[in-house]
């Protein structure tokens, strides 16, 4: 018998995710009867929590935004359970890859279909995230929309994102890949295990998740008139099509930094000066429950 635990976070999507909690518990006991409740207090909770029921459940569900599902992640890796995930929070940028549809309900009817399949999952130092990494650019976009309390979702990073093209200043890195170094001034670099980032920006369109790859996207360094010029063509993925813009896919790849770069993943800021980072991914190395 298959046995469920919820990790819910009342924090996600700005609270949103306390406003829905008795909704989403009510609507999960209705559809599977018994399942154990465990909420986050704070920051890397969720974290804590999934290392502790990873062997005890056979599904964990993640009821909150990437950030929550992120955690989650990072305690999960090495257990047996499966992630399934209610997206509640602000982006919810994972799940697109999952197909899950925005009707609670309809998601919850899903996990209890309990389809399943294996997904990649990538590394930075070691650190895991289920769907991806930004540098530069879109890192400092996550500083700016961390500072953001009253606009909710897509207008949250997009507000930032105008923000920052006025903050930023491009970066020089070197890169390796696929047995290649170059030095490059970047305006930012996008490492895709699903399509999508930021709340809705398709920067690795091309992107599966099982395909034992990370899709990058690379844009060379812009004016801020490029910025806003090319920026629209991001949110559908139509930016690939630029000059400026190189795409590629590796299992493997190493960037450095003499002063430092910021960093995310999955919307959670790593820092803002690192100098040396070792990326790569991880095949089949969860199991989630699909559409």
């Amino acid at each position: 018998m298959e046995k469920y635990a919820v990790i819910i976070n009342p924090a996600a999507g700005r609270g949103k995710g306390k406003k829905l909690e008795s909704t989403v518990i009510k609507l999960l006991k209705d559809e599977f009867g018994e399942i154990e409740v465990f909420r986050t207090d704070y920051p890397n909770h969720a974290q804590e929590l999934a290392a502790k029921l990873k062997n005890k459940y056979s599904v964990i569900i993640a009821a909150g935004g990437d950030g929550t599902v992120n955690e989650i992640v990072n305690g999960m890796i090495g257990g047996r359970a499966a992630l399934a995930v209610v997206p509640i929070g602000s982006g919810n940028d994972f799940t697109k890859m999952l197909n899950l549809p925005k009707e609670m309900s309809e998601v919850i009817r899903i996990i209890k279909e309990d389809k399943r399949k294996k997904i990649d999952i990538g590394k930075v130092g070691d650190r895991y995230f289920p769907n991806g990494m930004g540098v530069g650019f879109d890192a400092w976009v996550v500083r700016e929309s961390m500072k953001v309390s009253r606009l909710r979702g897509f207008l949250i990073y997009l507000y930032s994102v105008i923000k920052t093209v006025f903050l930023y200043k491009n970066q020089t890195i070197t890169f390796t890949a696929n047995g290649e170094t170059t030095q490059k001034d970047v305006f930012l670099i996008a490492i895709g295990n699903g399509k999508a980032m930021g709340g809705g920006f398709f920067l690795t369109p091309q992107a599966e998740v099982d395909d034992g790859q990370l899709d990058i996207c690379i844009i060379r360094a812009l004016s801020k008139k490029e910025v806003l010029l090319n920026l629209p063509k991001a949110i559908n993925g139509k930016h690939t099509e630029l000059e400026q813009v190189e795409m590629l896919r590796t299992d493997k790849l190493v960037i450095q930094s003499e002063d430092g770069v910021a960093v995310h993943t999955d919307g959670e800021l790593l820092g803002m000066d690192l100098k040396n980072l070792e990326i790569s991914v991880i095949p089949a190395a969860l199991e989630v429950v699909t559409n």
